[in-house]
């Protein structure tokens, strides 16, 4: 299928071609304790996040432009504000751009349009495959890459080719081209406090962090390795989320579109108007939701006692391949699906619960309790069927 973008600007992750002009924005470092929190408000600018082994929080912020006219340049470089404050226990980073900074973005300069390949609109197969934990942390990793091509002009006329307006297709040269790269990396010590609060951002870890993690996410993106601290809270609405594993702590889901958990464990997750795959659950998971589809694929061997709580939302939930295990499903006005069958249970006038269906022996050490209002519950070994 082949689309025709009529816009000419577009982000990616790049790299910067020669001769690029460099410009220092922040270079600062300040030792900490355990007793110090760090704070990084963030607008408009992605940011990747690292675990620093000296004691000392870093802050090292780089753009090169490619391309700019030093106009072009200076107008980007007064849109941006960046300041490290310290005090007391606290340090604190404000960091804001009039209009965002992914890590790589290029303008088209000339041409009528850009044209590239895309599945967008492939039809969807009906059945849908269990994922294993490995091929959805395959997923999530290729999105977080921190390598980018060597040679940008080869990548950029890989995927897109530029279109005039006779529909003719060429090339994209160099001399049509401005790069900016942003480079922004801090880099924490794991035994401080990190309060996140960013709009429009992109919040990148590279590594995995034991910090106590809280904030808000709103727009943008968020991506992680491992999330591992019983007293993380963490809210994100509207923000492309995926990461590696969730350990401990309860996290806030509020319109997320195609967002990925490799693995959960010890864990709340209280979501809304979301959509969102997990590869594995494990134990002393906890979900509470309202109107959003989840994909369940795997679990732990001894996933001890999950509990599902929805309402108008759809659950598509593999079951265990291990064989001691007890599903039930508690509620009224749910569908649920297995098998090619449906069974239908009705509303209750008095908005009361009963035990819907049961699959397993109550005497298997592995429980899972799904309790569903106005939903609907699909059940798949190897598959599942969906009627689009």
């Amino acid at each position: 299928m082949k689309t025709i973008f009529n816009y000419v600007g577009l982000l990616l992750i790049t790299t910067v071609m020669g001769f690029a002009q460099s410009h220092q924005i922040l270079k600062k470092s300040v030792e900490v304790d355990r007793l110090s929190k760090v704070n990084l408000n963030v607008e408009n600018i992605y940011l990747a996040i690292e675990e620093s082994t000296d004691g000392k929080v870093h802050f090292d912020y780089t753009i090169e432009f490619d391309g700019y006219s030093k106009k072009a340049i200076k107008e980007k470089l007064n849109g941006l504000n960046t300041e490290v404050i310290t005090e007391d226990l606290n340090v604190t980073l404000n960091a804001k751009s009039l209009g965002q900074i992914s890590f790589q973005g290029f303008v088209l300069t000339s041409g009528h349009g850009l044209y590239m390949e895309d599945d967008f609109m492939r039809k969807r197969s009906d059945s849908v495959m269990r994922k294993s934990k490995d091929s959805l942390l395959k997923e999530i990793r290729k999105n977080n890459q921190k390598n980018w091509p060597k040679d940008p002009l080869k990548f950029i006329n890989g995927k897109f080719k530029k279109i005039d307006k006779d529909g003719n297709l060429s090339n994209i040269r160099k001399g049509n081209v401005s790069i900016m790269r942003s480079r922004f990396v801090i880099k924490i010590p794991p035994f401080v406090k990190l309060h996140i609060v960013s709009k429009n951002a992109g919040i990148y870890f590279k590594s995995d962090i034991q910090n106590e993690l809280s904030g808000s996410s709103k727009l943008g993106n968020f991506k992680a390795k491992s999330l591992n601290n019983r007293y993380n809270s963490y809210e994100l609405d509207n923000v492309h989320f995926e990461a590696e594993s969730i350990i401990g702590g309860s996290f806030d889901f509020k319109n997320l579109n195609n967002s990925k958990i490799g693995s959960i464990a010890q864990s709340k997750i209280t979501s809304e108007f979301s959509k969102i795959e997990i590869g594995e659950i494990g134990e002393k998971t906890i979900i509470n939701d309202f109107n959003s589809e989840y994909w369940l694929y795997n679990w732990v061997q001894d996933f001890s006692k999950v509990l599902l709580t929805t309402e108008y939302s759809k659950i598509n939930l593999f079951f265990p391949q291990q064989k001691d295990y007890h599903i039930a499903t508690f509620g009224h006005d749910t569908v649920h699906f297995y098998a090619g069958v449906s069974t239908t249970v009705a509303p209750s006038r008095e908005n009361k619960s009963t035990q819907m269906m049961s699959f397993g022996s109550s005497s298997n050490p592995n429980k899972l309790q799904i309790n569903a209002i106005h939903g609907i519950v699909r059940f798949g070994d190897d598959f599942i069927e969906i009627k689009r």
